[in-house]
């Protein structure tokens, strides 16, 4: 009944104001699970994404749990496009196992408030690089020249946005070089037709195993081979 008497713009204030107050204790905890080497749990994941407060693009339960896991058992760096809550919650990952992160955020506002965070709780070892999206040949991605090379254990390809010219195709294209058998690549919303079409474009450029995971907003886990 209150819901329904507050206007839209005071609800959404009310919410934000939740968000950011519950959000540093949980994700205190968080960090605190992953250094006792913990597995989350199912209900914590649920409460970052929701103080994270980015509804609607954050990803899913399921596919947070798979980037947790994959991270876990990386043996090398690990590669982001995009930024986000994802971000945050495999930085304590990669801090306790020594890998180097790099992140790709092409909106500067954005990579602003994921870094204010990642300082926030110590987690400096993250590379939070700002590039532009760019036009090649046959895609448009992030300027491919601002990030440094490496070689890439687990990529987490989560942009950029689904309405990029090529969607996130251009990882692959640009990348290929920087990955060894059994890196793997997680890629988000192959419930959509355009992520299944650049997964089945991708196995003429590189040879990987697929697993699909979730539910009813599926992703897939490319192990290459």
């Amino acid at each position: 009944m209150l819901r329904s008497l507050l206007p839209p713009q005071i609800r959404k204030a009310i919410l934000s104001t939740h968000q950011q107050w519950i959000w540093p204790a949980l994700y205190r905890k968080y960090i605190n699970v992953i250094e006792s080497d913990e597995r989350p749990q199912l209900p914590l994941i649920e409460k970052l994404i929701y103080a994270w407060g980015n509804q609607g693009f954050s990803g899913k339960s399921g596919y947070i749990e798979s980037c947790i896991d994959c991270a876990s058992h990386a043996q090398g760096a690990i590669f982001e496009c995009g930024t986000g809550l994802t971000t945050l919650l495999i930085a304590p990952i990669a801090r306790k196992k020594n890998l180097r992160i790099i992140s790709v955020e092409h909106i500067p506002k954005w990579a602003d408030k994921v870094t204010t965070q990642l300082r926030k709780f110590g987690l400096t070892q993250n590379e939070l690089i700002v590039s532009p999206i760019i036009q090649y040949d046959n895609f448009s991605w992030y300027d491919q020249r601002l990030i440094p090379p490496i070689k890439i254990s687990l990529c987490i390809c989560d942009a950029p946005p689904g309405d990029t010219w090529g969607g996130r195709k251009g990882f692959l294209y640009l990348f290929k070089d920087h990955l060894e058998p059994g890196s793997k690549i997680l890629v988000d919303d192959t419930i959509r037709q355009a992520e299944r079409t650049m997964i089945e474009e991708w196995q003429d450029i590189l040879k990987f195993d697929q697993e699909i995971k979730g539910g009813l907003d599926p992703h897939a886990i490319l192990t290459i081979k």
